[in-house]
This record gives C-alpha cells, sequence and structure tokens, in this order.
C-alpha cells in the first residue's frame, strides 16, 4: 500500500514543469549566461578575457557580445587609459536579469522544500538515492527486459484488456526501453 502511494507522489512531483525547467536551468546554462556571470564577478573584462574563460573562438565572443548588448545586457565601452582596448560591461538590466534568474528556481525550491528540516532532506535525499539505485541496478534492468521484453506475454495481456497494452506502449516510448 505505501509502495503505491509513493511511486503515486513520485509520478505525480516528477510530472510538474517546474522541476523540469528549474533542473534545465539550474544545471544547464548557455555561453551568454555565464558570459553576464563573469562579468557580474569580474571588472574591466575583454572579449579577450570572455573567449578565455568559455574556452570558444573570439568570433563567437563577439556574438555573444552583440546579442547581450541588443538585450540590454551588457555594453560595450572604451578603456579610459588606452582607446584601443574595450571593456564589456554589465549593465544593470543585465544584473537585474542575474538575479531573477537565479531567484525562479530558488524560490520555487524553497516553496517545495518548506517545512522540511534539515534532517527529514537528508533522509529524504538517501532514499531517493537508493531508489535510484535500486532503478538503475543490473537486477532491476534484467527484471525490466524479462517483464517488459516478452511481447508475447504483453499481446495476451493485451487482448484482456487494452489498458495494458497502451501503458506498456507509452512507457516504451517515453523511456527509451525500446531495445526490448
Amino acid at each position: 500500500m505505501h509502495e503505491n502511494n509513493i511511486l503515486n507522489n513520485l509520478t505525480n512531483i516528477a510530472r510538474q514543469p517546474f522541476l523540469i525547467f528549474a533542473n534545465q536551468v539550474d544545471e544547464k546554462t548557455d555561453n551568454a549566461l555565464e558570459t553576464l556571470q563573469l562579468l557580474a564577478k569580474e571588472e574591466e573584462v575583454t572579449a579577450g578575457r570572455i573567449s578565455e574563460y568559455l574556452d570558444i573562438k573570439p568570433s563567437s565572443v563577439t556574438q555573444i557580445i552583440k546579442k547581450l548588448e541588443e538585450a540590454g545586457t551588457a555594453e560595450k565601452v572604451k578603456s579610459q587609459k588606452d582607446a584601443r582596448v574595450t571593456y564589456v560591461k554589465l549593465t544593470a538590466k543585465g544584473r537585474e536579469s542575474l538575479e531573477y534568474r537565479g531567484n525562479i528556481s530558488v524560490n520555487l525550491r524553497d516553496e517545495l522544500f518548506k517545512d522540511f528540516t534539515e534532517e527529514e532532506l537528508t533522509k529524504l535525499d538517501n532514499y531517493l538515492a537508493r531508489m535510484a539505485t535500486n532503478v538503475s541496478s543490473e537486477e532491476f534492468q534484467e527484471k525490466l527486459n524479462k517483464i517488459f521484453g516478452d511481447d508475447q506475454r504483453w499481446q495476451q495481456f493485451e487482448k484482456m484488456s487494452a489498458h495494458f497494452g497502451r501503458a506498456r506502449g507509452q512507457m516504451l516510448d517515453r523511456s527509451g526501453f525500446n531495445d526490448f
């Protein structure tokens, strides 16, 4: 009984668009965002420094700077000391964009985990890590293959209930188990 409730709750949580968004925003940054972060951390940043920091070609940096300027999040400023040098500076709008980007997922994450103690979060993290280990185990994968890889058995189930066949088909389509 508890297992079904737990699986239902995990499924409902995993389907929340926020989790997908937060994961993509937090883990997958792009060069423009990393450039803004660099500009927020360092003074007197040149295109060469951005190229070095991102480990990309100078021509790519030029495109990033142009994109950031068009968005109003960065601007080019000539050096007071050497007119040959141009710095890229973060604008107020760029600083605001960085703060807002960070606050989106942080605020939603805080709301998701409100009223949990540190001890509860630690336990939950440990429990979910154990479940992830179980799902990734060779034994679990063998059971999946045995259960879902038997087309004859599933054809029989589908004759009894179309629901089983549709559910298996959706699971295979969505989760990459097509090698069964």
